[in-house]
C-alpha cells in the first residue's frame, strides 16, 4: 500500500481464533486495534474500548454469526458516517440483511467472506479466495478493497449474498457435514490409507477445530444448506439401494468364493 493507505485504521471486533488471525493479517497495512466482549486478550492486537474501535475507519466484525444482531445493535449508534462496517461471516444473506436493517442508513457496508483461516493460511495466502459484496458502498471504496486483497495475493470473487450462500451450501456446509460425520465415525490415519483417504482424514481434523456453534450456524443460517443436506441424504440412500440390487453372484454363493 502507498504511505497514505498505511495510515488507515482498522478495528476488529471479536478476539476468537479467526479474529486474532484477521487482525494479524490486516496489521501489515493498517493500524489495528481490537475489542473483546468476553475480555479475552490474545496479546495482539492491542485492545480498545468498543467506542474507540468504532471510531476507526473500518470495523471488521469477527463475532459468531448468531451474535451478529446483538453486536450490530451495540455498534449502530457508535459508528460515524465515514466508518465502513464489514462482516466476515461464513454465510451472507442474513448478515447482510441484519447490517442493512440495524445499522444507520448512512453506514457503509462491506460483506466479506475470507474462504480461509488460521490453519489453511499456514501454507500461504497466494490464490486463496475472498468473497466480497458492497452494500451502500461507493464503487471507489469497493475497488479499493478488491485491489487491496489482490495485492495480498488473494483471489477476489464478487458475489451477491444469495449467490454466495447457494455456493457455500455445497462447498462449505456440505464439506463440514461430511467431515463431522466421518469424525464421529472415528475415521483415523491408516498405514494402508490411500491419498484420497488421507484427504478425508485431513477434512475431519480441520472441521474438528471449528466450534460447534460455527457448524450449527453454517447449517441453520444458510438458507440453502438444508436442501443440500437433504439432496445428499437422498442420493446416499439411492446409491445404497442400487448396491443392494446389484450384489455380485459370488456374494450370494453359500459356499463362498473359496468353496
Amino acid at each position: 500500500m502507498n504511505p497514505e493507505e498505511k495510515k488507515q485504521t482498522a478495528g476488529v471486533i471479536g478476539m476468537g481464533r479467526f479474529g486474532t488471525f484477521w487482525a494479524e493479517f490486516l496489521s501489515q497495512d493498517f493500524t489495528v486495534a481490537g475489542f473483546s466482549s468476553s475480555g479475552k486478550n490474545p496479546g495482539f492486537p492491542p485492545l480498545r474500548t468498543l467506542e474507540e474501535v468504532c471510531a476507526m475507519q473500518t470495523v471488521f466484525l469477527c463475532v459468531p454469526i448468531r451474535a451478529m444482531p446483538a453486536m450490530l445493535a451495540r455498534i449502530a449508534p457508535l459508528v460515524g458516517p465515514e466508518t465502513l462496517v464489514a462482516d466476515t461471516c461464513s454465510v451472507k444473506t442474513l448478515p447482510v440483511r441484519w447490517m442493512r436493517e440495524i445499522l444507520r442508513p448512512e453506514t457503509k457496508i462491506l460483506a466479506t467472506h475470507p474462504m480461509f483461516g488460521p490453519e489453511s493460511a499456514k501454507f500461504g495466502l497466494q490464490g486463496l479466495p475472498v468473497v466480497l459484496h458492497g452494500e451502500r458502498l461507493p464503487d471507489t471504496e469497493l475497488e479499493f478493497w478488491k485491489s487491496y486483497f489482490r495485492r495480498r495475493t488473494l483471489t477476489v470473487i464478487t458475489l451477491t449474498p444469495e449467490e454466495h450462500d447457494r455456493e457455500a451450501a455445497k462447498t462449505q456446509a456440505l464439506t463440514h457435514m461430511v467431515g463431522r460425520t466421518l469424525s464421529r465415525m472415528g475415521v483415523q490415519d491408516s498405514p494402508i490409507g490411500t491419498l484420497w483417504y488421507r484427504k478425508l482424514v485431513s477434512i475431519c481434523r480441520q472441521v474438528d477445530k471449528d466450534s460447534p456453534e460455527l457448524f450449527s450456524d453454517m447449517q441453520h443460517l444458510n438458507p440453502f444448506a438444508a436442501a443440500v443436506r437433504k439432496q445428499f441424504a437422498d442420493v446416499w440412500l439411492a446409491t445404497s439401494a442400487e448396491l443392494e440390487r446389484d450384489i455380485p453372484p459370488a456374494c450370494l454363493d453359500p459356499d463362498g468364493i473359496h468353496g
